[in-house]
């Protein structure tokens, strides 16, 4: 394989990296906004395709936002209030009326519920960041491969090592594919915990209307 073959392939290898760093973004990043939707998402977590109308954001005693879903304008809203009940608490709206539980039980079972997910979450944060550092590597070997071939240098060694970069963000893509099932299926299970936790406190009066 000549230089000039070893840049294209190089360059469809820099080509990609952008799309999976991404990728890895969206799932790992804290928050993300969907322009469609007007939705703020935590931790990959969505509005459920069952509970369309129902929204929740569990909120820290420091007025920390960790998880949850909902319109970004609840998330802003939230953010300007800080925390006025000096607890960690759930915020839902559900039909349109929000709703806070601050009741210690309830809030212990939400945290119980949502940890295995957050959990997963730093794992794939852990390998985005992974795939963040080995991106920018290939990103500066592509650079000086460019520069050599512009000044007639040749230098396998660095084709080679944009090729072991290369392998090992395939692992690391596998790896957060499998993560990202995991977490999907956490996701899921957590939401419904939290929906029916929510629910309930509201049928017993539990959750009071918030502002």
């Amino acid at each position: 394989m000549n230089t000039r073959t070893q840049l294209m392939g190089g360059l469809f290898i820099l080509a990609l990296i952008p799309t999976a760093i991404w990728a890895t973004q969206t799932k790992s990043q804290a928050t993300s906004n969907s322009a469609d939707e007007g939705i703020s998402v935590f931790s990959q977590s969505v509005l459920s395709q069952s509970q369309p109308d129902f929204s929740w954001i569990y909120v820290k005693q420091d007025g920390e936002m960790t998880i949850g879903a909902g319109h970004s304008d609840d998330w802003e809203q939230l953010e300007r209030q800080g925390n006025p009940y000096h607890a960690d608490y759930l915020w839902v709206k559900t039909a349109g009326t929000p709703y806070v539980i601050t009741d210690p039980a309830i809030v212990a079972q939400i945290k119980t519920a949502i940890m295995p997910m957050q959990q997963q979450g730093e794992k794939m944060q852990a390998i985005g960041e992974q795939m963040q550092q080995k991106g920018d590597a290939i990103n500066s070997q592509t650079q000086q491969l460019l520069l050599n071939v512009a000044t007639d240098k040749e230098d396998p060694k660095i084709q080679a090592e944009i090729d072991n970069l290369s392998t090992s963000m395939d692992m690391l893509g596998q790896q957060m594919n499998e993560l990202s099932k995991v977490h999907e299926s956490l996701s899921n299970t957590a939401e419904k915990q939290i929906v029916s936790l929510a629910q309930a406190a509201i049928k017993a009066g539990t959750a009071i209307k918030a502002p």
